[in-house]
């Protein structure tokens, strides 16, 4: 209510001139033809006004109290006829309003802040709403149009007009302001009010149901409706609520409000609630990352899920949130473009903040000139792409796993972990021969069965050649055990991995790509950064190559290979020499050891590097506001602070790079003073508060922690869909599903019950009543 008096204390507050006459098309149907040239109220002195308040001037707190109503429906202005009302400039003509007006209709008030009559009666016991019959002379649209203020009187006092009721509505509220008792129409009030109660109770029981089941994921609807979950958790609330218990039993079933569609209405403004709290938090920051990834659901629907990245001021941290879910009728980078920028516009988000983009790097996506980002920058050139950084460590692996002996590696083990996988007698098999071997399943750790390679998630094959390096002895017994009793397979099966190249290729695999796994996991943190990822990243780089050129760690590997194959008679060798070998690593060796590390470990190693240096560890200009952490901030020279300012001077507090330059001056000035402990300087960005007397830096720094790092958050929202929209539940429409997944999300954030119901009641004219007017 209060927001749409603000509305219209904007709209007429301020004197307009002739050439903004184009901004009363917005104006209610009173006010289009009319248009304030001269006059402003500064000049006279409070007794010249009315001794009423102002309607448009008064927050929703005070506007509810009965002495307010009281002192509106009983002021007068003695002197509005002497008074000298600004003119406004009507269809060419400039006209006034005439204070006999206000005398001869002890109804109609002026406001002097929006020089506007409006009818007290009908503001006070009438319809507020946008969809009410009669507007006119209402907070909504009051007159300002003194040449048909004739017509708007007649019309007003016309008989059928609710005016009639308002007034004779507005006495019985002044007669029990003078008696102190409450009449007929008082009790009746009072009786109404109790039916309101009840109404909202019954509401709220509904919602809270409908909460649990979007919460705990529990499908609301089922086979048959008249059994489904959320009319059967009604009826055991209603076990213990005779209210709701009457309601689920006679209620008219037209305003029963427990149809698909009411479900659909609810869900959403509740999920609408948390949302917009996401959306405030967002706004209150700076800048923003919008993070988005794509996936096709058991309907074969394609779903885009919706994210933000920011720094919140309030609690310190580097947040990434869900905003919803979009269906994508087509994936072109134009198409999606124009989707999510609305989407994100619909939500509330300010899109000229947006300072970073995450992605994958689907073509539709990341490309130069028609993909997704490149479309986002036409509109927000400053919203700079970046590609995913798990996605860019996957593909790093991928293209090292291409080896020859690693690629022939991988593909048996793959094929051996679904022949157990997928056959109950040989899973049997496995099970038994890892009950007779004590060490073996005590490394197991309760695992029963083999891990199979994921054919997305490639750091997921990492634990399983780990437990295909702990279960070798027992995987041989168990093949040769089902090769005695007939398993034609098994025998081809036990020949592939009883060689040493197999076994030093497994050994030595699984220890170069274990160390990326805890890289796999810091990337895909919700609070991690650019700077922090590049430094993690390089961390492992500098591993590798310390271990490539350490024998001690070869050495290691080896005999690791070797200690596997002594129980299983497979002696250390190599494959027979080729001058003209192509197919394979071909490097003359001494030894077996020598020629294993030629061929296989050093390749693999290097080619790893080499990925993951290419792909984690690219100098980006934004990188640069790294130097200006305290930690590095001694390192930083003049050329950089300038590349700083071409790079973040848009947005900027500083009007020029001079400026900028002494605040940076400043800045490592008080770093290195020899009195600061070295404990105290800030390492990452989110040790960084904001610097009183250092805007610039922190606007830098901010902008930089918003950058996204991982679109891993948009991914975790895709697990929650696979949860939440089964084969049993594919015909769930698109707005529902993200509704739900929402609520599903932030199951343990509040949702206001009463504050549901309202916005429910004031959407549109209900059969119950669930508001006291």
């Amino acid at each position: 209510m209060f927001q749409k008096q603000q509305k219209i204390t904007d709209l007429f507050g301020k004197p307009k001139t002739s050439e903004e006459s184009t901004a009363t098309k917005s104006l209610p149907s009173s006010e289009k033809n009319s248009e304030t040239v001269k006059g402003t109220f500064e000049n006279f002195p409070d007794s010249q006004g009315p001794d009423y308040p102002d309607l448009f001037q008064t927050c929703d707190n005070d506007f509810r109290k009965d002495s307010f109503k009281t002192k509106l429906l009983t002021g007068t202005w003695e002197a509005a006829y002497k008074f000298d009302f600004p003119f406004r400039e009507v269809r060419g003509t400039k006209r006034k309003l005439k204070g006999n007006w206000l005398g001869k209709h002890t109804w109609m008030k002026y406001s002097m802040s929006c020089d506007a009559v409006y009818c007290a009666p009908c503001v006070l016991f009438g319809s507020q709403r946008d969809d009410a019959k009669e507007r006119t002379f209402t907070k909504l649209s009051p007159v300002t149009d003194w040449s048909n203020l004739s017509k708007y009187v007649s019309r007003h006092l016309s008989e059928g007009s609710s005016h009639h009721d308002n007034v004779r509505a507005s006495e019985r509220f002044l007669r029990m302001q003078e008696t102190g008792k409450a009449d007929i129409m008082g009790k009746l009030s009072s009786y109404h009010q109790e039916v309101i109660e009840r109404n909202r109770h019954i509401l709220g029981e509904i919602i809270k149901s409908l909460l649990f089941c979007a919460r705990q994921n529990i499908a609301i609807r089922g086979h048959e409706e008249g059994k489904a979950n959320f009319p059967a958790l009604l009826h055991l609330q209603a076990q213990e609520d005779p209210i709701l218990a009457a309601h689920l039993e006679s209620a008219d079933m037209k305003a029963k409000y427990t149809s698909p569609m009411i479900q659909n209405e609810l869900l959403d403004i509740c999920a609408d609630q948390i949302r917009k709290g996401i959306v405030d938090r967002c706004n209150a920051a700076s800048f923003y990352g919008f993070i988005a990834d794509e996936a096709t659901d058991c309907s074969t629907k394609e779903q885009i899920a919706l994210c933000v990245r920011f720094f919140d001021k309030e609690s310190g941290n580097i947040c990434e949130e869900f905003l919803g879910v979009q269906e994508a009728e087509s994936t072109t980078g134009e198409h999606l473009a124009n989707k999510f920028i609305s989407s994100l516009e619909e939500y509330g988000i300010v899109i000229d903040r947006m300072r970073g983009q995450g992605y994958d790097g689907a073509a539709n996506m990341a490309g130069k000139h028609r993909g997704f980002q490149a479309k986002i920058r036409e509109r927000v050139p400053q919203a700079t792409y970046t590609h995913c950084r798990a996605h860019s460590l996957n593909l790093s692996v991928v293209h090292a796993c291409k080896e020859p002996l690693i690629r022939n590696l991988r593909d048996t083990v793959q094929t051996i972990s679904f022949a157990f996988d997928y056959s109950a007698k040989r899973l049997k098999q496995f099970n038994e021969s890892l009950s007779n071997d004590n060490p073996t399943k005590e490394q197991m750790e309760r695992k029963t069965k083999l891990q199979t390679l994921c054919e997305t998630r490639w750091f997921s094959r990492v634990d399983a050649l780990t437990t295909f390096k702990k279960c070798y002895n027992v995987i041989i017994d168990a093949l040769e055990e089902l090769s005695e009793n007939g398993d034609a397979k098994a025998r081809s099966y036990v020949c592939s991995i009883k060689q040493f190249d197999f076994l030093i290729a497994l050994v030595t695999s699984e220890h170069v790509l274990t160390p990326l796994n805890p890289l796999s996991a810091v990337l895909q943190g919700k609070t991690q950064d650019l700077l922090e990822a590049a430094k993690e990243s390089k961390t492992v780089i500098s591993m590798l190559r310390a271990e490539r050129v350490d024998d001690d760690v070869w050495e290691g590997i080896f005999e690791e290979a070797v200690a596997m194959g002594v129980r299983n008679d497979v002696q250390p060798s190599v494959p027979r020499f080729a001058r003209r070998q192509c197919h394979r690593g071909n490097v003359p060796g001494d030894t077996p050891s020598e020629y294993w590390k030629r061929n296989l470990y050093l390749p693999f190693v290097d080619h790893l590097v080499n990925e993951l240096n290419d792909r984690l560890v690219q100098n980006e200009n934004r990188f640069s506001a790294q130097y200006l952490l305290p930690s590095q901030i001694g390192n930083i020279t003049r050329a950089k602070i300038t590349d700083l300012y071409d790079t973040f001077g848009e947005d900027l507090p500083a009007n020029d790079k001079n400026e900028f330059q002494r605040e940076v001056d400043r800045w490592r000035a008080r770093w290195t003073d020899v009195q600061v402990k070295p404990e105290t300087l800030g390492e990452t960005l989110v040790s960084i508060k904001e610097p009183l007397f250092y805007p610039n830096i922190f606007k830098c720094l901010e902008m930089l922690a918003c950058m996204p790092v991982t679109s891993a958050t948009a991914e975790r929202c895709f697990s929650v869909m696979r949860r939440l929209k089964t084969y049993l539940r594919s015909t769930m429409t698109g707005q529902r599903m993200s509704s739900l997944a929402g609520l599903h999300i932030y199951r343990d954030t509040e949702v206001n019950v009463s504050t549901v119901i309202s916005e429910f009641a004031e959407k549109k004219q209900r059969r119950l009543a669930f508001l006291f007017q």
